[in-house]
């Protein structure tokens, strides 16, 4: 897979949807609602077949495939519709009027109207899938009075399942500030970080360092799910930016809210608004330059130099009042 692909995918985001609601509305024009009103009971039956039959297909392959009984019923439920290229596929079969065809005009009318119904029905079969892989699983638990493979894998060994989401860190921004964080990390034995960034030198350091690296803007959400957002314990967000900080503190919090947020501060002005975004923990750079060159100062000879002048001066002075 190309390392940019993850960015082409959220980049086109936006043409997507263009094209999926142009799909649905040339869908709508091949429904001819007098001819589904007229034919109701076919189209019913003809979409129960659909349902019912793609549910058993896909269920038995997924469960034939060494799926647990649950998952195989989600995946049946998400995939029972029929899919777009029927329409192509049915068109053909018709073939032109007046030449002889594999589809009657009324079967093929049927078939649009099925498909047309079953995708209407899709979201909501979504819906219904963790339910009815709930129902499944719970079912079969209370008859043979054992717990799922997860459930036993969570029992058996608790902290090893808790750890594999604790320690899983994003890295938003590769620059020195990111490295730095990364070195740090790394020393006390914190491996699982992956980083994101743009630019292909900060990558290749990325990579030198053992970490896994990702191409991507991280104010997209399709770049943030890629990475694992929703597995990370912590995001620490580098970037210099206050406005880009925010859109990810933005998205972050809205996609995975219970995930630590620590946020980079180029300037003491942006500090609450970054906090007020929803930042746990803000790195304010000016702070922390003015704590330096304040300890630099302490620990230099001129430091020295100048307290004992000024004690000096001080003492002169009590002299003198005396």
């Amino acid at each position: 897979i190309s390392p940019f692909a993850t960015q082409i995918r959220a980049d086109i985001q936006p043409l997507k949807t263009v094209l999926v609601t142009l799909f649905f509305a040339a869908v709508g024009m091949f429904a001819d609602l007098g001819w589904i009103a007229s034919h109701l009971g076919l189209v019913l039956a003809v979409v129960a077949a659909i349902v019912l039959g793609k549910l058993v297909i896909t269920f038995g392959l997924a469960y034939l495939c060494g799926q647990p009984w649950q998952f195989a019923v989600g995946t049946g439920l998400c995939l029972a519709q029929v899919g777009e290229f029927s329409f192509v596929l049915a068109t053909v079969a018709r073939g032109e009027p007046g030449v002889s065809s594999i589809l009657s005009e009324s079967t093929f009318r049927a078939m649009i109207a099925a498909t047309i119904a079953t995708l209407l029905l899709t979201p909501y079969l979504i819906q219904l899938a963790p339910g009815a892989a709930d129902l499944i699983r719970r079912f079969l638990q209370r008859n043979s009075n054992q717990p799922d493979a997860l459930t036993a894998a969570t029992l058996a060994n608790p902290e090893q399942v808790t750890k594999a989401e604790s320690d899983y860190i994003l890295i938003l921004g590769f620059g020195p500030a990111g490295q730095r964080v990364a070195g740090e990390l790394l020393q006390v034995g914190l491996k699982k970080i992956v980083v994101i960034d743009l630019n292909h030198e900060n990558l290749h350091v990325a990579r030198q360092y053992g970490l896994q690296a990702q191409l991507g803007d991280a104010t997209q959400i399709e770049v943030l799910e890629h990475a694992g957002l929703y597995r990370a314990r912590l995001v620490i967000i580098t970037l210099p930016s206050p406005t880009i900080g925010r859109q990810i503190i933005h998205l972050v919090r809205q996609l995975a809210p219970g995930t630590s947020l620590y946020v980079r501060c180029r300037y003491h002005l942006h500090h609450w608004q970054l906090l007020a975004a929803g930042a746990d923990v803000i790195v304010d750079e000016e702070e922390h330059v003015g704590e330096r060159l304040a300890q630099h100062f302490l620990e230099s000879s001129l430091y020295q130099i100048l307290s004992k002048s000024s004690r000096e001066t001080a003492e002169k002075r009590d002299e003198h009042h005396s």
